[in-house]
């Protein structure tokens, strides 16, 4: 009998972090008590629309102990994958406040390398957030399946917690159903990039097999 080996080629890690109790629950409490203290009053919104604050919350004093915790997941993640460089930023940082009914669409965030969310106030067992496949042609030929499976399933459901931080590539589609419970859904997001990318990463990774001598420009007299 001829011997069979599956590879599973081009992976996408998506990390997921669930904080102790101790750690997640007076963080939660006072997130949620800061948050609607800087919101305010609220705008009118429409049905399903969700509210979200600037994207500057990594600046706040009042937000370091959650970006702290932020930080040191996302180095775990980069080490993980082994690059060269560890050094990342954020390059922004904002809250989701769904409403009963409110929905995030499926999404990316473009210009970043890694993405992330951390959930501050959800319904127990009701909440998920969601992950497309992001190739477009792995559904042009979906044929019915006996079970669903990692091969044939073109989405990935992951359940939402307090307390939870999900870390995804930041080209991974990406969204969250309708909030179905009576309280508010809150979570804070975040993207990180590399400092300097255009004068350290962006170049071309091979060596020059010809190196060009610089003509020197004449002196006009």
């Amino acid at each position: 009998m001829p011997e069979t080996s599956i590879h599973n080629f081009f992976p996408t890690p998506v990390w997921v972090v669930d904080y102790e109790p101790e750690t997640h629950q007076p963080l939660n409490t006072h997130l949620v008590k800061t948050l609607y203290d800087m919101v305010g009053d609220r705008p009118d919104l429409a049905p399903g629309a969700t509210l979200q604050t600037d994207t500057n919350l990594h600046e706040f004093d009042e937000f370091v102990d959650l970006t702290d915790l932020m930080a040191h997941s996302v180095s775990g993640a980069i080490k993980f994958l082994r690059l060269a460089t560890a050094d990342f930023h954020f390059t922004g940082c904002w809250a989701n406040i769904n409403p009963t009914g409110g929905i995030n669409t499926p999404h990316t965030h473009p210009n970043n390398y890694l993405s992330g969310v951390y959930y501050v106030q959800v319904a127990d067992g009701e909440d998920t957030i969601f992950f497309g496949d992001p190739r477009p042609q792995a559904i042009v030929v979906s044929p019915p399946v006996r079970e669903e499976n990692i091969y044939t399933g073109n989405e990935v459901v992951v359940e939402a917690r307090a307390g939870r931080l999900v870390i995804f590539p930041a080209w991974l589609p990406h969204g969250v159903p309708p909030n179905r419970s009576q309280n508010d859904r809150i979570s804070i997001s975040f993207n990180v990039m590399f400092p300097n990318f255009t004068e350290q990463m962006s170049p071309p990774k091979w060596e020059p097999s010809i190196r060009l001598k610089r003509r020197q420009e004449r002196e006009s007299f």
